[in-house]
């Protein structure tokens, strides 16, 4: 698919000039007429070699606001029989969405059109349409899509929200840090060595680690950056990030955030994939996909081979507790046996979603002390270290 330059004429002759995405002349000139427009000229948009600024250098795909998805599925839903095309301030969003048009205009499934942009819809959300294009009703998933999409980004926002105080205290206490150990305690060092007193041995310990810091800036900068690059490598391999997905709800503080968050999240999507008639086998390894945690996916897909050995889900679920609490299991086993399971999960994911947001609004009011009374400790430890020598050569003086 490519991007087509088009002058057009309305029907009361006003000349219209824009870019539309297509495979050929043809259909870009039939998508024109479509939209009330007669075609003069068509013409493929020509890439012109240039130079690359520094600035224009992207090596992930282009992040897009949640708020956008949450908007183009809430007026997809409304506008879905009424021909309007959508129209966004993002150049990348709005880029797709005239590729997707275009697309599904050439008679592919609309699930397939959202396919060839997996950047921007996760396949959560492709297996919803594609159920919904199945079974029908794909104006209500589309609006279960916007509100599953509007609670994510509402999590994303109250764990930033509730971490970026620590994280400006942590920043601003490192630079303060640094500043006291490669220009204050060199100053005190000078100072102290002039008297020529024999110094505390907690001073002589703080200059001790001052001066090596100044002394092998390229080796620390070789282990900091080897420690960081071996972390992310390990992080980004199969085991590493098995390892790290397993263990990360043992994590003190926000393991149990994370923890909630991921069961809520599991539930929820389980539950809209239900209502939406996808089979629970396939229901599972999809809600797996998209907790992007790959303990979860493997006891997922475990369970879906349990399940359609004509096991039942709560029972299979049960045997992984650091996970799925036994209230779930036994609620998702309640749901099953009542024909209720998609209530049931609804259940599960509001009270999870309740307990998180309590712990977050906690988190925020329990951090902060813990560190600012931290940070005083520390420096308080470094003045009394600094400040102990004078103190004792002003009392051997008088």
């Amino acid at each position: 698919m490519g991007n087509f330059r088009y002058i057009a004429v309305d029907t009361k002759g006003k000349r219209t000039e824009g870019t539309l995405g297509g495979f050929t002349r043809e259909e870009v000139s039939a998508e024109l007429r479509r939209m009330g427009l007669k075609p003069v000229s068509v013409e493929p948009v020509r890439k012109k070699k240039r130079e690359w600024k520094l600035s224009e250098i992207n090596l992930s795909p282009p992040k897009i606001d949640p708020a956008l998805q949450v908007v183009f599925f809430r007026e997809l839903s409304t506008l879905l029989d009424a021909g309007i095309q959508l129209q966004f301030e993002d150049k990348h969003f709005q880029k797709a969405i005239g590729e997707i048009l275009v697309f599904v205009k050439s008679g592919h499934p609309f699930s397939d059109a959202l396919g060839e942009h997996k950047h921007i819809f996760p396949p959560f959300v492709i297996s919803l349409v594609t159920a919904a294009e199945m079974g029908g009703g794909l104006d209500k998933i589309l609006t279960q899509i916007a509100v599953y999409i509007e609670k994510e980004d509402d999590v994303r926002k109250r764990l930033s929200s509730a971490t970026s105080y620590p994280k400006f205290i942590g920043m601003f206490f490192a630079v303060v840090l640094m500043g006291v150990m490669f220009g204050l305690m060199p100053k005190f060092a000078d100072i102290f060595a002039s008297f020529g007193a024999e110094l505390p041995f907690s001073t002589q310990i703080m200059i001790n680690i001052s001066d090596f810091l100044r002394n092998n800036l390229i080796i620390e900068a070789i282990v900091i950056g080897g420690l960081w690059i071996g972390f992310k490598a390990f992080a980004a391999s199969p085991k590493g990030k098995y390892f790290i997905d397993k263990h990360i709800f043992k994590l003190p503080v926000a393991g149990h955030i994370i923890h909630k968050s991921m069961v809520s999240r599991f539930a929820k999507t389980l539950s809209v994939l239900i209502r939406a008639e996808v089979s629970i086998v396939n229901a599972l390894k999809i809600a797996g996909n998209t907790s992007d945690n790959e303990y979860i996916k493997e006891i997922t897909e475990h369970v879906a081979l349990q399940v359609t050995h004509g096991r039942s889900m709560g029972g299979q679920l049960a045997k992984y507790t650091d996970v799925f609490p036994i209230m779930v299991s036994s609620m998702i086993t309640v749901g099953e046996k009542s024909g209720a399971l998609a209530i049931m999960l609804e259940k599960i994911s509001e009270f999870h979603e309740a307990d998180f947001n309590t712990a977050v609004d906690k988190l925020s009011k329990t951090i902060e002390p813990i560190i600012m009374g931290g940070l005083g400790v520390v420096i308080s430890i470094i003045i009394v270290t600094l400040y102990l020598p004078i103190f004792q050569m002003s009392s051997a003086i008088h």
